[in-house]
């Protein structure tokens, strides 16, 4: 019981960001914990703490490092499956128009490139125009009637209000020229502005004039999925 008060001490001496104590309030708390055990001094069990931290940090490092994996892999079958072309996200038999929907809608694809089924996004700013960020090309505009989809495609609505579906394709629109960023797997960390990814878009869109967090999983990165199945969208047709 004596070892379990004194490593809870020692942990609110850690955080002590939260509960900022004067200089002498901390002494006397280092005191009383030695007295209450003498056999770990203050500096062991604050070491004792940090160790556990560096453990988990490092667990934590590792994850992402396999999520790095993965996204630069995707991005090195993107580069070698299309090239320098403008050939877009796909690599399926996307023999399919997606066709119209209303202003602030999205439609999924399971767009594959050399066998690696990543999917794709993109964001309906009228009824007929959608806009998308595509590799290499970047963000661009292109009429719903002449965008190919795989079977499969689903269309889905955001539930949210007419106003900000508007704004969120208002803002999306306004992103066209930006080029298209390979940084998949650390994408909900990076700018709103400038370089971005299909998934990254449509996210940025809603999370800035609706205060949506359409990412399913909440991972380091939004990928095309995490859209599709957000908890906040709802299902229109399939293709």
């Amino acid at each position: 019981m004596k070892r379990f008060i004194a490593f809870a001490l020692a942990g609110i001496l850690v955080i002590g960001v939260q509960f900022p104590l004067r200089a002498s309030a901390v002494q006397q708390q280092k005191d009383e914990m030695e007295t209450i055990q003498p056999v770990f001094s203050v500096e062991e069990l604050v070491l004792s703490t940090t160790l556990r931290e560096k453990k988990f940090n490092g667990q934590m490092n590792k994850e992402m490092d396999k999520q790095n994996q993965l996204s630069m892999g995707i991005a090195k079958l993107l580069i070698e499956h299309f090239g320098q072309t403008d050939k877009v996200q796909g690599g399926g038999a996307a023999n399919y128009v997606v066709g119209p929907s209303a202003s602030g809608d999205f439609f999924y694809t399971p767009a594959t490139t050399a066998f690696v089924n990543h999917g794709h996004v993109g964001l309906y700013y009228s009824s007929n125009t959608i806009v998308e960020s595509v590799f290499p090309t970047g963000v661009r505009s292109i009429s719903a009637n002449v965008k190919m989809v795989e079977k499969g495609t689903v269309v889905k609505s955001v539930s949210t209000t007419s106003t900000v579906k508007r704004n969120a394709a208002n803002w999306a629109y306004s992103q066209i020229g930006q080029p298209y960023s390979l940084n998949f797997m650390n994408n909900r960390n990076t700018g709103h502005m400038g370089a971005k990814n299909c998934s990254k878009l449509i996210w940025s869109a809603y999370l800035l004039y609706g205060g949506l967090d359409l990412d399913a999983n909440k991972g380091f990165g939004v990928y095309p999925r995490d859209i599709r199945d957000a908890k906040q969208t709802r299902f229109i047709r399939q293709i």
